[in-house]
């Protein structure tokens, strides 16, 4: 497990700027545990004591309103890092971690995230950004919902995502219902009608962007 897991630490957007040696010091700090198809690591509002990193597998992140209604938030995949935030605030877990696919799962105890966050000021600062960008991002989508409409704001999350992860873009149209606030008909439609443009090419669980500046336009357009 600590080679496989020094190389997901390495390549991880926040890991990856600590030191060689502090990477391979924290890898044995983790322990792993394999969990069956349908089982959780936490539940939301559990208390937060751990980080994890996906060794093999796929993660469900759901939420559940007060009706019960459940949202899938995203979806995980193997070398995924998740948990860290609510390591911060040390309030309970906001979402649900559901086992979708029979996974391996590496846990780090929030002692030593704290301890990483104290000794490497690096660590701190790319994890400060990160939460930045975040909130920037929950604003543009709430100025979104005003002043957008839904074609456009489809549009806007494409770009978004391709922005930060490239032109493939790996997401279910649920996932993209759950975060425009949208049916997934209703965001199914549109893709249709995106697509009918040649800006993006869908696939299963996947969204391929052909025309960035065709995209562009189509979200500027009203």
């Amino acid at each position: 497990m600590s080679r496989s897991l020094q190389d997901i630490l390495l390549r991880h957007w926040l890991f990856g700027c600590l030191p060689g040696n502090e990477i391979a010091n924290i890898s044995h700090q983790f322990s792993s545990r394999k969990y069956s198809k349908g089982s959780y690591i936490f539940h939301q509002n559990d208390p937060a004591e751990n980080l994890y990193v996906i060794l093999e597998g796929e993660v469900s992140i759901e939420t559940i309103n007060p009706d019960g209604k459940l949202t899938n938030i995203t979806q995980l995949n193997s070398g995924d890092i998740f948990g860290e935030f609510a390591l911060i605030d040390h309030r309970g877990r906001s979402a649900s971690a559901r086992i979708s696919k029979e996974s391996i799962v590496a846990s780090l105890p929030g002692i030593a995230f704290s301890r990483l966050l104290r000794d490497h000021p690096g660590f701190s600062e790319k994890l400060l950004k990160v939460l930045v960008a975040r909130v920037r991002a929950v604003n543009e989508q709430m100025e979104s919902l005003i002043t957008l409409n839904l074609r456009q704001r489809v549009a806007r999350l494409l770009l978004t995502l391709s922005d930060l992860g490239g032109s493939e873009i790996q997401i279910t149209q649920s996932d993209l219902g759950a975060r425009l606030h949208a049916s997934r008909e209703k965001v199914n439609a549109k893709l249709k009608e995106i697509e009918k443009t040649g800006a993006i090419d869908c696939g299963h669980g996947k969204i391929l962007i052909l025309d960035r500046e065709n995209l562009t336009q189509l979200m500027e357009l009203p």
